[in-house]
């Protein structure tokens, strides 16, 4: 019997070509085979496709990639970027989440709509109105109210320049003497501002609950109770006589009576720090020849003057003379 050439290998039951080697026919494709000649035909494809695709984008004409516009610079993980919506107007600014509403509004947009008294949400004197609800803006976060909240101050409510363009909380506070040094009448202002949107009739209870978050370190109660209900009054349109009489462009001097006496509001520049600065300015300004009037507060300062010893260029003059210039 002849011998098995390949005892591994059984015999291939397949016809042998003529011309082919008989030994290589018989011998099955092993896997090693197959994956020897799969990849070799991947590698000449792979060169083919990839030599045909590189004289593609050899041919193709250069296109111009479109433009984009600069990415805006990133905010720090700690900062927001807010539009405040304060007393009808907007701000842009970038603030710290944890800054204060009153922060913002004294320290980046320069604005003394608020004092600060506590900074512990206890005094009141820094309260305000968001979407109409008194808040106190010594402790609610500026980075929560972008999101299109009206913001109201003190410096909002009123309707013109002068007395009779202030609100009649504004007219009574001041002619009703509802404060002594000022620090809390802003907040007292607001508070009350609050509860006549609602309610313009209110009891003494309702007043009194209405201002409970109000502190008042003089202790002027009784009459701004007396000041509120007197602007309620004048809200629901009764006539209303106060306690001090309203100053009228027809004013008394040391030399008599000035008929026709000028009465303009200016803003300043800068506005000053508090509202005894505004005192001592009042004081300096009274002692000038010609003015006979002065009211105002930290950001604003509304003067009478006689017409016939000066005119609003010489006020605006003797303004910066004091060091406290107004705009244009």
């Amino acid at each position: 019997m002849a011998e098995d050439k390949h005892p591994l290998h059984p015999e291939s039951s397949e016809p042998i070509e003529e011309g082919s080697d008989p030994s290589h026919a018989s011998r099955p494709l092993t896997r090693r085979d197959f994956l020897i000649r799969s990849n070799a035909g991947a590698v000449a494809v792979g060169v083919a496709t990839g030599a045909g695709f590189a004289a593609g984008l050899a041919q193709r004409p250069a296109q111009a990639s479109p433009a984009t516009p600069p990415a805006a610079p990133a905010v720090p993980a700690m900062m927001r970027r807010v539009t405040l919506d304060i007393d009808g107007r907007k701000y842009e600014v970038t603030v710290d989440v944890r800054e204060s509403l009153w922060e913002t509004m004294n320290y980046q947009l320069g604005l003394s709509n608020c004092n600060l008294g506590c900074d512990r949400a206890q005094c009141g004197a820094c309260t305000i109105l968001v979407d109409g609800r008194a808040v106190n803006g010594c402790t609610v976060l500026t980075a929560r109210h972008g999101r299109g909240q009206e913001i109201l101050t003190v410096a909002g409510i009123a309707s013109g320049p002068g007395p009779q363009g202030l609100h009649p909380l504004q007219r009574a506070f001041w002619l009703e003497g509802g404060f002594q040094c000022g620090i809390c009448t802003r907040g007292f202002v607001m508070s009350a501002y609050a509860l006549l949107q609602a309610n313009k009739n209110p009891t003494n209870d309702e007043i009194k609950d209405a201002l409970a978050g109000n502190i008042c370190r003089c202790g002027e109660y009784p009459k701004i109770l007396s000041a509120v209900k007197k602007a309620a009054a004048e809200m629901r349109g009764e006539r209303v006589s106060y306690s001090a009489p309203l100053v009228s462009d027809d004013v008394r001097t040391s030399g008599g009576r000035v008929e026709g006496a000028v009465s303009r509001q200016f803003e300043f520049v800068t506005a000053l720090g508090t509202i005894e600065q505004f005192d001592e300015l009042s004081l300096e300004l009274k002692q000038r020849p010609g003015i006979v009037e002065v009211s105002g507060s930290e950001r604003t300062v509304t003067i009478s003057w006689d017409p016939a010893r000066l005119d609003e260029a010489r006020v605006r003059q003797i303004l910066a003379e004091s060091g406290h210039p107004v705009k244009p």
